[in-house]
């Protein structure tokens, strides 16, 4: 039964991109909010059903698609080592995809939080450099927050590094967001 729920959900979520409609987004989020604190698991075929929508460009470009990105990471329990490992590829994808600026913000969050690696360092000095604006002013934050939840000090002074060194960059709102970042930091 329930797992007829979240696909009617995924539908809904689906219809949103024909009828453009934010509002629904994030009402079909609060209805699947409910329905996962009842269950131990997301059914099966779930994930794989909100993958496909953020790997969507109609429905990445809706302002509110970026509350799936919270909705994904506030369920984070949810989601299996092996999505986790595929999901960290649709981050960068949709990093400067989304219809707000928000999508980035959240994406660079769940990035530093939940994968405080080399990797990820490599991803979003990578997306400082290329992505969109105004999506890629928001990388420096990415990292910061990388820098804050990584236990390893190797990593942690080679994203200060990258972040003094985007200061230095040509994009003025990513030369004020990484200085913004070092200063929180305490590494101006």
């Amino acid at each position: 039964m329930e797992g007829t729920e979240f696909q009617l959900s995924l539908e809904r979520l689906q219809e949103c991109i024909r009828s453009r409609d934010n509002d629904e987004i994030e009402n079909v989020l609060t209805d699947l909010d409910s329905l996962t604190i009842e269950v131990d698991r997301w059914p099966d075929g779930f994930f794989e059903g909100l993958e496909r929508l953020l790997r969507e460009p109609n429905f990445l470009g809706l302002a509110n698609s970026w509350k799936l990105f919270y909705f994904i990471t506030s369920n984070w329990e949810q989601v299996s080592e092996h999505e986790k490992a595929r999901l960290r590829e649709v981050l960068g994808e949709a990093f400067d995809n989304c219809g707000d600026w928000m999508g980035a913000f959240v994406i660079g969050e769940i990035l530093g939080e939940h994968y405080p690696d080399e990797v990820t360092l490599a991803i979003l000095v990578h997306l400082a450099k290329t992505a969109r604006l105004p999506a890629r002013e928001l990388a420096p934050h990415g990292i910061e927050v990388l820098a804050k939840t990584t236990q390893h000090e190797e990593l942690r002074l080679l994203a200060i590094r990258h972040l003094r060194e985007l200061s230095e960059s040509d994009s003025g709102g990513v030369h004020r967001e990484a200085l913004l970042s070092l200063a929180k930091l305490g590494s101006t």
